[in-house]
C-alpha cells in the first residue's frame, strides 16, 4: 500500500485539478519471501521455475488519493494462484511470449492462463495488476 501511495503521489496533477488519482502496486508472496519484477531474464526464468507446480499469493496495494483535499484510502487485495506443472521447454516458450521483466513474478495472467495457471482463488483482475472489484468498492466508499 505504501508503494501504491507513492505512485499516486508521483502523478503529475495540474494545480487545482479535480479528480482522484489511483495508484497500485503488485507483488507475489512465495515461501516466505516477496517477489516483484525480475531484473533479468535469468531471474525471470528462476521465478517461473520456482513457481512451477506450486501455489503463491498475489497482493496488490491500492491507493485512491484526492490531491485537492489530500484525502486518501489505502487497501489491499489478495489472490491465491496455483501454477500447473509444466516442462521447462514449455515454460521457456511462455516466458518468450509474456515479456516477463515488467511483471511481478515474471508472468502475465492475461497472456498465459490456459497454459500456466491450474487454479485461481480470488480476484482474477488482482493478478493482472488492478483489482477491479476492490477498486469499485473503494471508489464507492470514497464517494
Amino acid at each position: 500500500m505504501r508503494n501504491a501511495l507513492g505512485k499516486a503521489r508521483a502523478a503529475r496533477v495540474p494545480r487545482g485539478a479535480a479528480g482522484i488519482v489511483i495508484g497500485a502496486d503488485t507483488f507475489l508472496y512465495f515461501r516466505g519471501r516477496l517477489i516483484g519484477k525480475p531484473r533479468t531474464m535469468a531471474q525471470a526464468r528462476r521465478y517461473v521455475r520456482e513457481l512451477n507446480g506450486n501455489s503463491h499469493r498475489v497482493y496488490t496495494g491500492l491507493c485512491l488519493w484526492d490531491p485537492r483535499s489530500s484525502r486518501r484510502r489505502l487497501s489491499c487485495e489478495r489472490t491465491k494462484v496455483t501454477f500447473a506443472r509444466l516442462p521447462q521447454e514449455r515454460l521457456d516458450r511462455l516466458l518468450a511470449r509474456m515479456r516477463p521483466l515488467d511483471k511481478a513474478g515474471a508472468y502475465a495472467l492475461q497472456s498465459s492462463t490456459r497454459d500456466l495457471i491450474a487454479r485461481l482463488e480470488g480476484s482474477r483482475t488482482n493478478v493482472v495488476g488492478l483489482p477491479l472489484e476492490l477498486l469499485r468498492r473503494e471508489l464507492r466508499a470514497f464517494n
